[in-house]
């Protein structure tokens, strides 16, 4: 999904700063269930946001996770070694990031999903440093792994391959004309809009309009008025606002009277975005790196397990993203045959494999994963399947 620029001096001044201790998740007691597991555990880490506006995301990612965990422990383990998953609360702080990478590394850490918050290129500089392998998380900027370091590696589908699948769909409906709404403060907002344009217009569209919106801002109604103002009117709204900023945009835009569709990023799949009203959201349609539940047999039957182990459903979709990133782990130290991070890296960097949401294969030399991009709407407050995973035919350079 997203994530935020962090100046790279600060993230290295925090590297040699990152030594101190914070709680942390499980411990080294774990005999691996019922499955037969013994001996030491395999730690995997995760320096999470689990208290600002970033949890929406960190928090059910941890979630999928840790029953993946529980599921590989209760089947056997890896290697015969239990699975422990560490994750941290770092709060969505930069130097706490850093602090809580280095502090799940001392505790035996072989590999790190990473914040889809501020903090992800403090975890990255800490996790390089270390030799340890670290995953973008949700984070779908393709600059991202160059901007991490040699150990990063991108598991999720990217940007420029969800903006390409969502233009070619705009283009499919007749969308003729699209306003094009994003922002420069982070690579996910800034660089989102450039790949639509780029598609859009490959595909022979036309781009009547942009905008620039401010993070958080919480009043959008001086961009609703431009748009407003837009003669001739746009065919196609596309922006990559998410939760929460994207509720208050939807609700104010349809406030104005602009009917118009809107299409937008992954950042979306959430019930939070219920909050901004039935009429504002109906029609909404966006890029996601799995369908809903109903439209998936592979997610619901997820959805299913997980409800049967902890009576209730995960709290978003993201939990198949930590749910399949947990399972490629311990797949690539299952082939390697070692839990060594060097392993790891080394098998990473050639992983050929296929999860719930999708088959991961590895470019060894951008170290980012070749992965498809569903389509989600809404239909009133129902989230529907509107397409499977797929790649688009034209997908724009980085």
């Amino acid at each position: 999904m997203l994530r935020r620029s962090v100046a790279l001096v600060f993230v290295m001044c925090l590297v040699g700063a990152a030594c101190s201790t914070s709680d942390s998740g499980g411990n080294g007691d774990d005999d691996g269930g019922d499955g037969g597991a013994s001996g030491d555990p395999i730690v995997l880490g995760f320096p999470a946001d689990l208290s600002t506006d970033w949890a929406y995301y960190d928090s059910p990612m941890d979630e999928g996770a840790q029953f993946a965990v529980d599921q590989i422990n209760a089947a056997g383990g890896v290697l015969g070694r239990p699975l422990e998953l560490n994750t941290v609360d770092m709060r969505n702080d930069v130097a706490e990031a850093a602090k809580v990478t280095q502090q799940l590394i001392d505790d035996g850490a072989v590999y790190l999903m990473g914040t889809v918050g501020d903090g992800i290129l403090a975890e990255g500089a800490v996790a390089c440093g270390a030799g340890t392998p670290i995953s973008t998380g949700l984070g779908t900027a393709p600059s991202l792994v160059g901007d991490m370091g040699e150990c990063a590696f991108q598991v999720v589908m990217s940007d420029n391959i969800q903006a390409a699948v969502l233009a070619e769909y705009g283009l499919a409906q007749g969308y003729g004309a699209a306003y094009v709404l994003g922002s420069n403060e982070i690579p996910y907002t800034k660089d989102l809009p450039v790949f639509f344009a780029d598609a859009f217009e490959n595909g022979g569209g036309t781009v009547v309009g942009t905008d620039q919106y401010k993070l958080g801002a919480g009043d959008y109604l001086a961009v609703v008025t431009k748009i407003a103002n837009v003669d001739p009117a746009p065919d196609v709204i596309f922006t990559p606002m998410y939760i929460p900023d994207s509720v208050v945009f939807l609700r104010q835009l349809r406030q104005a009277g602009l009917t118009m569709p809107v299409l937008s990023t992954d950042g979306n799949g959430d019930a939070a975005l219920l909050d901004a009203g039935v009429k504002a959201i109906d029609g909404l349609t966006f890029s996601n790196s799995v369908c809903t539940a109903e439209g998936d047999p592979d997610v619901q039957a997820f959805y299913d397990d997980y409800n049967a182990a902890n009576g209730s459903d995960p709290s978003s979709y993201v939990a198949v993203i930590g749910y399949d990133e947990v399972n490629l782990v311990a797949d690539a130290i299952e082939t390697a045959g070692s839990a060594e991070p060097a392993a790891i890296i080394e098998q990473l960097a050639q992983t050929d494999y296929t999860g719930i949401s999708g088959q991961v294969v590895m470019d060894p030399a951008t170290r980012r994963a070749d992965k498809p991009a569903a389509l989600v709407q809404m239909d009133g407050a129902e989230f529907t399947c509107l397409e499977q995973p797929s790649f688009p035919e034209y997908v724009p350079a980085i």
